[in-house]
């Protein structure tokens, strides 16, 4: 594609989303994250957009303080697009008057947004982050558990977390992996969070994995599972192909953008 084309289509999608991840425009034109600069430079010098850290948006968009941009309660917050899009899906699978597992992490964190938005819910999470964005929904029902606080990713976890939790039924769960392989299944970075998803699963017949693009292909330190692990799995567009067929031909429903659009 042209460059002529390319800043077209960026500017139309960035009219109508509202913000894009230079990544994830990078992915959408397959042209480096270099090229995709380059591209929003010049549409910031027509007033056409107006960069930010990391992504672009229309040039309406209101300035945020350096701390909004890049974090959440000092955690860093990166591929946002993409897991905006993961959270708006995950919201749209809650209904009736359950109780909702919200995991660690900060694309489970993307989906209490989404679900902060409906008129009522009831959630439980050990995800600090996750609680306070349901807190902005006044009617909205939130249960903190207990457990060990991991001051790191701000949740918590631990002997207390599972003690917490007996005697619970959870109509949906949704948790974050830290990266998913062909091989070595869905992984996860800490024991911690290994606990939490053995508890879980134990609590639920409906737990979903939210997992964004540049998870795939990736693999951290402890073994979670394979990845038929979950009966559903939600994404974004750019998921590899490999792991979509895979998916599909092992049970697994794979939810993204594209299919809700449709």
């Amino acid at each position: 594609m042209k460059r002529t084309d390319r800043l077209t289509e960026i500017k139309k999608m960035v009219a109508k989303q509202g913000r894009i991840e230079l990544t994830e425009l990078s992915q959408l034109f397959g042209v480096s994250v270099v090229t995709i600069r380059k591209d929003v430079e010049i549409l910031q010098e027509r007033n056409s957009v107006r960069r930010v850290h990391g992504a672009v948006v229309t040039p309406e968009e209101p300035e945020l303080q350096e701390e909004e941009k890049d974090s959440i309660m000092g955690i860093p917050l990166v591929n946002v697009a993409l897991k905006e899009k993961i959270g708006k899906i995950a919201a749209s699978r809650v209904n009736g008057s359950g109780w909702i597992f919200i995991g660690q992490g900060t694309t489970c964190y993307y989906v209490a947004k989404e679900l902060a938005k409906l008129e009522t819910v009831n959630v439980l999470t050990n995800n600090l982050m996750a609680a306070q964005a349901l807190a902005k929904n006044k009617r909205a029902n939130v249960v903190v558990t207990g457990g060990n606080m991991i001051n790191s990713h701000l949740y918590v976890a631990g002997e207390m977390f599972m003690r917490n939790l007996d005697n619970l039924y959870i109509s949906t769960a949704f948790l974050g992996v830290g990266g998913a392989d062909m091989h070595a299944g869905y992984t996860v970075n800490y024991s911690t969070e290994l606990t939490v998803f053995e508890t879980i699963q134990k609590l639920t017949d409906n737990l979903i994995i939210v997992v964004d693009s540049t998870k795939f292909d990736r693999t951290t330190f402890l073994s979670l599972g394979k990845l038929e692990y979950a009966d559903m799995v939600i994404t974004d567009d750019a998921i590899p192909e490999k792991y979509e067929k895979y998916y599909r031909e092992n049970g697994v429903t794979v939810l993204k953008p594209m299919d809700i659009t449709r």
